[in-house]
């Protein structure tokens, strides 16, 4: 078993290949938000350096967002693209969660916070629990004050991930944050959670494989916004 992992909802693109075993190979973009044009040529390198073709995989992954709107877009439909070419299933891996696989020891919250702008980000908390992966706060778009105030009352030792640590650094200057290295969306943590995924009986025909923006692009809101008026 193989199966190939794209994440494009942060600032770098990255793909993973995760086997049976749990063996990982991955490769990391330095281009900033340039994924149309480097997610394909990277995913061929990896593939061409493990030895491996697209029609060796038995499924591919996507990182379904939050993140990035277009980044989110772009590995959804690559994924989709990919998976339709090659007959093979897809697993819709939720951004978020994914972040558990980023810190598997951590004993306490694991807090993934996205800047989602206009005062909003998005968040969840996770916990590890018996090797499984539990949803203390669900995954939405929060005030911060809101979000921080809802892990607080857990009485978890709490570590915050993602970009909405350094947009919000002023709030994040007393709290745990995890290390810069696991900081961000991580393939290889999408590819760990979406074999889990996959053992579980949870891959998706390729129609099925959808983006979750947890809320409309802004283009979208004002133009409902202009019509309703």
């Amino acid at each position: 078993m193989y199966i190939l992992a794209l994440e494009t909802t942060g600032a770098h693109a990255s793909v993973a290949i995760i086997n049976e075993e749990g063996k990982i190979a991955e490769k990391v973009s330095d281009s900033v938000l340039n994924h149309l044009q480097n997610l394909m040529p990277m995913t061929k390198e990896l593939l061409d350096e493990q030895g491996l073709s697209i029609g060796d995989m038995t499924a591919i992954a996507a990182s379904q967002g939050p993140g990035s709107f277009t980044g989110i877009r772009i590995g959804v439909s690559s994924a989709r693209a990919l998976a339709q070419v090659t007959g093979i299933e897809t697993v819709a891996v939720p951004t978020l969660k994914a972040f558990a696989y980023n810190a598997p020891d951590f004993d306490g919250l694991i807090c993934p916070v996205f800047d989602a702008r206009r005062s909003q980000v998005f968040a969840a908390a996770y916990k590890w629990n018996g090797g499984k992966i539990e949803e203390i706060v669900s995954g939405a778009a929060y005030a911060l004050d809101d979000f921080l105030e809802k892990t607080a009352e857990v009485g978890l030792p709490r570590m915050f991930f993602g970009d909405g640590v350094k947009a919000y650094a002023d709030r994040f200057a007393e709290e745990e944050t995890a290390p810069e290295e696991i900081r961000l969306q991580m393939a290889s943590s999408v590819a760990k959670l979406a074999k889990d995924m996959y053992e579980e009986g949870q891959a998706v025909h390729y129609e099925d494989l959808k983006p979750d923006y947890m809320r409309k692009a802004e283009a979208e809101r004002k133009l409902e916004e202009k019509s309703r008026k």
